[in-house]
């Protein structure tokens, strides 16, 4: 799997783009909903950046609706310049198959600004002896495109105290001591890419798709690099589920232990 070529994104004219999705990200049901994501962010930093905005803007927020499943195929994404500000770029994107929106996104984009500089984010737990490396079969094929290290205590399907997930991860690189190197629309993807927190808390399987993801992101940098023995930290926290809806809380941590990324989703639970 080569991630440019799975995130490229054909411009048909006025805002609007092709791409296709291949059996690389195939989930539990369908197509995994982070790569779709990161195509959406992928077409719309193609617009922004045909704006002229600042060189410096970057993705800072995203939401997206999974309004419907997405198939292994051809996805057309539609992006509509909601706001240009002067630091703030306001964009809307909806995904197509067969005619019919799949996803509806809202994103924003903006160039650093001044303000209060502070995190009151406990530190990321550090990486126990013993940790897991994931690997899955067919499906979920998308599990297989991030190099992760389960805590040993993270098991679907397990009956656990807590739903969660624990895990060190990492973009595929070309071998042991390759520099991995990664940007949001990556990011992007990587805040969807675990399986439902409540699978570690239930003792067999359950319908759990998402049905919103939003993403923030608290460093303005345009890419980052791991070295060779570097892992960002994951935590993915479902805190509460009631009545068929679970509330899920991600934590994303760059290996000096500064708080990355944080993610919110809604899942179906029952």
């Amino acid at each position: 799997m080569d991630w440019n070529t799975a995130i490229a994104v054909e411009p048909l004219g006025g805002g609007s783009f092709r791409a296709h999705v291949d059996e690389h990200w195939r989930s539990l049901q369908g197509v995994h909903g982070g790569i779709v994501a990161a195509l959406a962010v992928r077409a719309s930093e193609s617009v922004v950046a045909g704006l002229g905005a600042d060189p410096s803007t970057s993705l800072r927020s995203a939401t997206f609706g999974y309004v419907r499943g997405n198939v292994i195929g051809d996805i057309d994404l539609e992006v509509e310049v909601v706001r240009q500000g002067r630091n703030l770029v306001s964009t809307h994107v909806r995904t197509v198959q067969d005619g019919r929106t799949t996803t509806v996104a809202r994103l924003h984009h903006s160039s650093p600004w001044d303000g209060a500089a502070f995190s009151d984010v406990e530190p990321p737990p550090s990486r126990p002896e013993g940790t897991v490396l994931l690997r899955w079969g067919d499906e979920p094929a998308h599990l297989n495109n991030v190099e992760t290290h389960l805590h040993p205590d993270t098991t679907m399907f397990a009956g656990a105290a807590r739903a969660e997930w624990l895990a060190w991860s990492r973009p595929i690189g070309a071998g042991a001591d390759a520099r991995r190197t990664f940007d949001h629309a990556w990011l992007t993807m990587f805040g969807d890419y675990f399986p439902p927190a409540v699978f570690t808390r239930a003792t067999e399987p359950a319908r759990a798709v998402t049905i919103e993801y939003s993403l923030q992101i608290h460093h303005a940098e345009p890419t980052w690099t791991l070295e060779s023995d570097e892992f960002l930290t994951a935590r993915m926290h479902a805190v509460h589920s009631h009545d068929g809806f679970a509330v899920e809380d991600g934590w994303i941590w760059l290996p000096d232990g500064s708080l990355l990324a944080t993610t919110r989703q809604t899942r179906l639970a029952g």
